[in-house]
């Protein structure tokens, strides 16, 4: 009877301290966790100030401490990018995609891709990446997958992808911008113009879309328009870096 009772004791013991540990182990896992993504913010805000070693050594530390999180493998790629070191970003996005990573992984995955010059397999991720809808930079995937289409040749469904962009973030304009490069690329400096003036006209202070007309139309004889958009340009513009790029690209265009 005794012997019965300590047996019983005993397992009683056990089981308390099975209990014990498996809270002592889920505690654990929760200051892990709460270390981890605290060393993955402090990179993440590291990386937005471009601080580029202190953003490595806590993306590390995160991923050290709790391993394959698809989101600080994703931030780990992207320095690496800014790093230049574009194989390296390649190894850690693939690495997020192994453990899980989402639309957004696969959205930075084809834009690298894109970069190395595999277009087809960028254009696969993208489309990857679409395949959420409630992820809410599509039309940034749209515009990259333009991009993609451009280095394959394919004008038509570059143009395509640039529109849908345009259509998911109407007052966006970089996609008019990407879709008038293309035409350029492509040898079709008309309908580049006509996108530059329509940017021109809503936001006439657009330096980006004026510098891009300014070559397009370098050595034709467009100056009388050139130099309305450039008035217009120091007329809206606040800044006194761009008054004076302004003016100096006047003294230029009256030169020419």
């Amino acid at each position: 009877m005794k012997q019965l009772l300590n047996i019983t004791l005993l397992l009683s013991l056990l089981f308390t301290l099975g209990a014990c540990q498996s809270q002592a182990e889920k505690r654990l896992d929760e200051n892990s966790d709460k270390r981890a993504k605290l060393q993955y913010q402090l990179g993440l805000d590291a990386l937005h100030k471009g601080l580029i070693p202190k953003a490595f050594e806590k993306l590390y530390l995160s991923d050290n401490i709790r391993p394959h999180q698809p989101e600080t493998l994703d931030a780990i790629a992207y320095a690496w990018r800014l790093r230049g070191d574009n194989k390296k970003a390649e190894t850690f996005y693939k690495r997020a995609i192994k453990y899980g990573a989402g639309s957004a992984t696969f959205n930075n995955y084809g834009s690298l891709l894109t970069e190395l010059g595999s277009y087809e397999q960028a254009i696969q991720n993208f489309n990857l990446a679409l395949e959420d809808p409630r992820y809410r930079n599509q039309d940034l995937v749209f515009v990259n997958m333009g991009d993609a289409f451009v280095g394959l040749n394919n004008l038509e469904q570059a143009v395509q992808s640039y529109r849908k962009a345009g259509m998911l973030s109407k007052s966006w304009t970089y996609p008019q911008m990407k879709e008038a490069a293309a035409y350029t690329k492509f040898s079709r400096p008309n309908y580049a113009q006509a996108l530059y003036e329509t940017i021109l006209r809503k936001e006439p202070a657009n330096q980006d879309a004026l510098h891009e007309l300014i070559l397009l139309l370098k050595g034709t004889d467009n100056k009388q328009l050139l130099r309305l958009y450039i008035q217009k340009f120091i007329e809206t513009t606040s800044d006194p870096l761009q008054q004076a790029w302004a003016k100096d690209e006047l003294i230029i265009l009256d030169k020419g």
